[in-house]
């Protein structure tokens, strides 16, 4: 650059002309000026964006890993902070460095430290704290450099602001909380409240959750249409179903159907459940849990029968003895809805149990009855 500004000086001076080198320098200089101040713009703005963008990776990874832990446990893990950590820090891509500043939040069976008044390094989370006793965990992830610095130093800033301009940190901020669906996409079965309490002892005796293996008495029958051999002593329809003409099979669309809770969805007359064989043998062979839509309110017959949804139960498949299509239970090897002798009954077996259920577009706010979702809330 200095040999530049001299010769354009010395042949501007051959020339007679000061004033024409003046003005070539003053549109170098400020050029120069130009381009170093928008180097410092996108260069070190776009920094400050690439590094919010990993925090907010690990942040997010951080607060699902340890609210899955927690749902699964009935308990957060002692080591929550350090989990969050390690995964703050394998989702840095840059340089694998990531501080989990702050892990806390709330738990009836404890583990999480109690998170501090909402402040001005909460508002990088976008949601709210969900309401006591609501489950939740807070993670915040922060700067930290391979000096154990907190704060990312600048390329040009320094150019523009001065030696005194050091650079600055990022912070995160995710919260994740847990419990009961209130909406998802499911297999179209339902059943009633009562058989729900029925089957679990009024909500607290449930199988273990896969992969443990449950002893058989935890086996259930689920009818779909009873011979008056059902012990549950549930309210039914003289036909043998929940509400006449319907045996607890939602209008669906290729088994499969979007249940909210406190919703009112139509009945299908029909007690094959033909279209669901697939989902129902996938189920029986994984031993994964199912969401199972409960109703508390039945109305109606036939096709023009409705249900009115209360919550979500989580229900292990194990056989089922329906039109066309049977199994046997993968856990008694009870092959018939009644042990006395040939029946009309129609039935799905399996059991109840507490476990982490998510599907498509589930969403968080219904009822305890077993099934627990975990969602990102902010």
């Amino acid at each position: 650059m200095p040999r530049l500004i001299n010769h354009i000086i010395d042949r501007t001076h051959r020339q007679g002309d000061d004033r024409g080198a003046v003005s070539t320098l003053v549109a170098i200089v400020l050029g120069a000026g130009l381009l170093l101040g928008i180097g410092a713009l996108v260069i070190d703005t776009g920094q400050l964006f690439v590094e919010r963008a990993e925090l907010q990776n690990g942040a997010d990874a951080g607060a699902l890993a340890v609210a899955q832990d927690c749902a699964d446990a009935d308990g957060c893990p002692a080591d929550a902070q350090q989990q969050a950590e390690a995964l703050a820090g394998d989702n840095d891509a840059s340089d694998d460095r990531a501080d989990a500043s702050l892990v806390c939040g709330y738990t009836v069976a404890g583990f999480l430290a109690l998170c501090p008044a909402e402040d001005a390094a909460s508002d990088a989370c976008l949601g709210d704290r969900p309401p006591a006793p609501g489950n939740f965990v807070e993670v915040r992830t922060t700067t930290r450099q391979d000096d154990d610095s907190t704060v990312l130093p600048p390329v040009f800033g320094r150019i523009l602001l001065g030696n005194d301009y050091d650079g600055r940190g990022v912070l995160a901020c995710a919260r994740a909380a847990w419990g009961g669906p209130k909406a998802a996409a499911t297999l179209p079965l339902t059943i009633s409240f009562c058989e729900w309490q029925y089957a679990t002892g009024d909500g607290v005796d449930f199988a273990p959750a896969p992969p443990a293996v449950p002893a058989g008495s935890y086996e259930r029958v689920l009818s779909l249409k009873a011979d008056g051999s059902d012990p549950v002593p549930c309210p039914g329809s003289p036909s043998g179903g929940d509400l006449p003409g319907g045996f607890g099979w939602l209008d669906d669309s290729d088994c499969n159907v979007e249940v909210d809770v406190d919703g009112t969805f139509s009945a299908d007359p029909g007690v094959s459940g033909s279209t669901c064989d697939a989902m129902l043998s996938t189920a029986r062979t994984s031993g994964e849990p199912l969401l199972i839509p409960i109703f508390d309110v039945a109305e109606g017959t036939g096709s023009n029968g409705t249900y009115q949804m209360h919550g979500f139960a989580a229900f292990v498949v194990t056989g089922y003895d329906l039109p066309g299509f049977k199994a046997t239970s993968t856990l008694t090897g009870r092959k018939k809805c009644s042990d006395s002798g040939p029946s009309s009954a129609k039935c799905i077996f399996g059991y109840f149990t507490k476990d982490l259920v998510t599907t498509a577009d589930t969403v968080l706010g219904g009822p305890d009855m077993g099934a627990t979702t975990v969602q990102i809330i902010g």
